[in-house]
């Protein structure tokens, strides 16, 4: 799952505090922009990223059932758009991942 999440950050290119765009691929920060002077940072991840995604993949199924048994009609109301959107989000993680692996 790719995240992109703000935070309140020193800038390591103008060393000022400023928010930052944080992206995510999966579980591992791959991207900070700076919102202040527009400066990007990526962070090469691939070589962690494929054992963390056959981690979040063999864990899937005991994550689904626990979702179903906490709450199930919240499942069977997200399940249907998520399980269409995921192949489009994996895309954009795996392009996340990409990129940063090209310009690092």
């Amino acid at each position: 799952m790719m995240s992109v999440e703000e935070s309140y950050l020193r800038c390591t290119a103008c060393d000022q505090e400023a928010e930052h765009v944080v992206v995510y691929a999966g579980r591992f920060v791959s991207q900070i922009q700076c919102t202040g002077c527009g400066a990007v940072t990526r962070l090469d991840v691939s070589e962690d990223y494929l054992p963390d995604l056959r981690q979040r993949i063999s864990s899937k199924p005991r994550r689904l059932m626990r979702r179903l048994r906490r709450d199930p009609g919240q499942l069977a109301t997200s399940l249907p758009v998520r399980t269409l959107s995921k192949p489009g989000r994996m895309a954009q993680e795996f392009r996340t991942v990409w990129r940063s692996r090209r310009d690092s």
